[in-house]
């Protein structure tokens, strides 16, 4: 389950980013989610996910016709109950960030084990092995 920490501003940010570092989360583990986008240029050039809840344009448009709100949408990603959505929304509304920690379980060694290119094989040829026309 994802551990959710909740921020006030950037300088705060940068400690419990490096926090969650030093307690063994990788930058692909961690996301900052905020209500409109940071401009953070260390951050971005980072693997942690920047996440804003205001999102693009048509984001909002899209939003706006289904009757979905950002905050909300985001949220659902983390398995929260309906009380934690709500808390962690109005937090977002209220120009707060969100730290998020999740550890990545999954096994990433079926890519190694069915992917062609990280085989060793001999292709020592040998031109009496051929079948085609000598000379």
């Amino acid at each position: 389950m994802a551990e959710i920490t909740v921020v006030e501003n950037q300088s705060e940010l940068y400690n419990v980013i490096n926090q969650k570092k030093s307690e063994g989360y990788l930058e692909s583990e961690l996301a900052v989610i905020s209500r409109s986008k940071l401009h953070l240029d260390d951050l971005h050039d980072s693997q942690i996910s920047l996440i804003a809840t205001s999102g693009s344009f048509s984001d909002r448009m899209s939003r706006l016709l289904i009757g979905e709100d950002g905050e909300q949408a985001v949220l659902t990603r983390y398995n929260l109950s309906d009380d934690e959505i709500e808390s962690h929304k109005q937090d977002i509304l209220d120009g707060k960030f969100l730290v998020i920690a999740n550890r990545d379980r999954s096994s990433h060694n079926e890519v190694e084990e069915h992917n062609a290119a990280y085989e060793e094989i001999d292709i020592t040829h040998y031109a009496s092995e051929s079948k085609g026309p000598k000379s």
